[in-house]
């Protein structure tokens, strides 16, 4: 690993003024599980490090007036996994941060820095593309907010550009009647995942049934379908969200849905898997994830 400066600002503003003013050549540190990594490996090779962990206001999560859903990009992954507020009304988002990594990097690695780091394979992605979060971006003097499935870029490339920061994600209340899950493929313990998907589905009772509840007659309302390491970015599987749109979720449905996700993957072949078997993994994932969020709605609760 080769010498560096090291800063630990105060505040955004002084955090997003060192980061442009290292010429481009600065990262952000936040947890760390990630970059620092790399840059032990020589992928990296920042000239300067601005540590986040004195500035305030990035670290929390709370429910916005709406009932939306607000996390701080310094946030532990280990606090949103175990946040009743997570857990209560969004908790597909906090079983995607309980499969990253052991429960010691999960108490140092971020939200942020899983979404920044870019990863086509980041299992925080999906789940919260699917949720329709957005990103808000500091540049120390003004803010931009962009859909989060507008955020990455290609792998390891994001839109942030120098002296900007990643400051908070923010996601909608989820409508009556949805249901989210994050399922990956894996090779081992601790592994990034080979495949994730991420699904919210929106149901409700079909238009011949007079119950004021749910039934085994449920229509797709809205739902999104986000794919994870199958593409250069985190993506959603458009064609097979068309498919699923105002229909019954039955058997045939869903592998039509299934088949149709598959067709939209565009893996590659590396050391965790070939495109071939990625592909397979798509179908096989989108169908018991598809087949949770049935079960639940049926049942009218989520795990």
């Amino acid at each position: 690993m080769k010498a560096f400066d090291y800063m630990r600002p105060l505040s955004v503003e002084e955090a997003c003024a060192a980061l442009a003013g290292a010429g481009g050549t600065a990262k952000a540190l936040a947890g760390g599980t990630d970059l620092l990594v790399q840059m032990k490996h020589g992928k990296l090779q920042p000239k300067a490090l601005v540590s986040l962990r004195s500035v305030p206001g990035l670290s929390f999560v709370r429910v916005a007036d709406d009932g939306g859903l607000v996390i701080g990009a310094a946030t532990p992954l280990g606090k949103v996994e175990y946040s009743p507020l997570v857990r209560a009304g969004f908790p597909a988002i906090a079983g995607a941060a309980a499969w990253i990594g052991s429960v010691q990097v999960r108490s140092r690695a971020t939200v942020g820095g899983n979404l920044c780091n870019a990863s086509p394979a980041a299992d925080m992605a999906p789940i919260l593309i699917a949720y329709g979060a957005t990103a808000t971006i500091s540049d120390g003097r003004a803010e931009r907010t962009l859909p989060l499935e507008d955020f990455f870029t290609g792998p390891g490339k994001t839109v942030l550009r120098p002296g900007e920061l990643l400051t908070v994600l923010s996601v909608p209340a989820p409508s009556p009647g949805s249901f989210g899950i994050y399922r990956k493929a894996y090779r081992s313990a601790m592994d990034i995942a080979t495949v994730g998907i991420g699904v919210v589905a929106v149901f409700a009772p079909a238009a011949t049934t007079t119950a004021a509840v749910f039934s085994a007659e449920l229509v797709i309302q809205d739902v999104r379908l986000v794919l994870g390491a199958v593409g250069p970015t985190p993506f959603r599987a458009r064609a097979a969200e068309r498919v699923l749109a105002g229909q019954k979720l039955d058997e045939s449905l869903i592998d039509l849905a299934s088949r149709t996700a598959s067709k939209e993957a565009k893996p590659i072949t590396d050391m965790r898997a070939s495109a071939e078997y990625r592909t397979t993994l798509v179908e096989v994932l989108t169908r018991r994830a598809l087949l949770a969020a049935r079960s639940w709605a049926e049942k009218g609760e989520q795990e």
